[in-house]
């Protein structure tokens, strides 16, 4: 791609017809659900994007974006508040992910380059017509070479073995195709309706403290945002969300990962949904209070089922010795929800052995085989919950065990 003032050092304002293209591409990227959901972003991307269209990109530095787009003093101290480094790494995350999924809709591509906060504007003309040109050169090379009339029946005995060659190779690929279908089948079952959504597929994870969790203000220092309960999950979390991540790229599938504690209702509306965590999840506990098997958060955490209240079996004591706990149970379910208007998925426990142990079960196809069996026929087209139990040896999780389902 060429690229439009690359270091943006220019004092000399873009064309107007540049800067609509640019600004047409700008409104594409706002309106994407990466940003739409945010104030801080936009705002901050569109100032950049004006001002170095305007020629005065080398007016971009820390203290002027934190003061003209965040409202910041001009005396602010910029060590204490990163407000402004922390916004625009997560508008380069943002811009990354956007055009991971529009690749090939715009003329122009905004970038954001590290260590600057002056963006780059890279047309496609270059690129297309580099394309062009190989498309031409691949042509020249299989233009038709005339042969002698006494070679024809060396050539049908080639052509004959080509296309038996390739009658081979495609019976080779159907096989091999075969046993790789076989093998994604259960997988494909189980994700079902999430994986019919074009969006990434949003993973929302509980974080290891949310008793503690208070809200942040513009005032929280970097080293508070990093080491308090915010953004720290625990390691049962952890490799549950490495299991759920592990099924959905063997499926294909593209995700965005996010803490419960930063999720709103508009990040989760209308879109494909995993849940990982129970009574460390807000989310968790509020969109499956209203199935059969449900999680009861008190100083005994419990997985209930509706139907059976009085049967309190798959609990944990949480005051009691965590090296005494033998046992631990999680929860499975797929399910439609009115609030989100969109698929979820829940993988959770009881306790964080039985979040580990439900991821296991949904990544393994041995597992997955169990689900089909125990599950009545047309399971793949139904919402269903399944609840497991395992035991806990030497504060580990176990296999995990079927003991109960459902489906609607």
């Amino acid at each position: 791609m060429s690229k439009l003032n690359q270091g943006m050092a220019s004092s000399t304002p873009v064309s107007i017809e540049v800067r609509e293209i640019v600004l047409t591409e700008l409104d594409a990227i706002l309106g994407s659900y990466h940003f739409r959901g945010s104030k801080r972003y936009p705002a901050f991307l569109q100032y950049v994007v004006n001002v170095a269209l305007e020629g005065r990109a080398a007016d971009l530095k820390e203290r002027t974006l934190g003061v003209e787009v965040f409202g910041r003093d001009p005396q602010y101290d910029t060590n204490t508040d990163p407000v402004v480094r922390i916004s625009a790494g997560e508008v380069r995350k943002r811009i990354a992910q956007y055009y991971h999924e529009n690749k090939e809709t715009s003329q122009v591509r905004i970038e954001l380059p590290l260590g600057s906060y002056a963006p780059e504007f890279q047309f496609r003309v270059q690129e297309e017509r580099a394309a062009e040109r190989a498309k031409a050169e691949r042509a020249l090379l299989v233009l038709p070479v005339a042969r002698p009339a006494r070679r024809f029946p060396f050539r049908l005995l080639w052509i004959g073995l080509a296309l038996l060659l390739a009658v081979c190779a495609v019976f080779g690929w159907y096989s091999y195709r075969q046993v790789s279908v076989s093998g994604m089948t259960t997988a494909g079952r189980l994700l079902g309706p999430l994986v019919k959504s074009p969006r990434p597929i949003l993973i929302v994870v509980g974080t290891s403290h949310p008793n503690r969790v208070v809200p942040e203000t513009p005032e929280t220092s970097f080293s508070e945002h990093t080491t308090g309960p915010y953004h720290h999950v625990s390691l049962a979390t952890a490799i549950a969300l490495s299991n759920v991540a592990g099924i959905l790229r063997q499926y294909g599938r593209s995700y965005e990962v996010k803490e419960d504690t930063e999720t709103s209702l508009t990040d989760i509306r209308s879109r494909s949904l995993i849940l990982i965590g129970a009574t460390n999840n807000v989310w968790t506990m509020r969109l499956v209070d209203g199935l059969r098997y449900r999680f009861i958060r008190d100083r005994v955490v419990q997985l209930q089922d509706a139907k059976n209240p009085s049967n309190t079996q798959w609990s944990i004591d949480f005051s009691r010795p965590y090296p005494t706990i033998s046992e631990d149970y999680g929860m499975i379910a797929r399910f439609h929800d009115a609030t989100t208007e969109g698929p979820v998925m829940v993988v959770a426990g009881v306790g964080p052995y039985g979040t580990e142990a439900a991821s296991e079960f949904i990544a393994s196809p041995e597992y997955r085989g169990e689900l089909e069996k125990q599950l009545q026929p047309g399971w793949e087209n139904k919402d269903f919950e399944v609840v497991l139990k395992t035991e806990v040896i030497d504060s580990k999780a176990g296999p995990p065990k079927m003991v109960a389902q459902t489906t609607w």
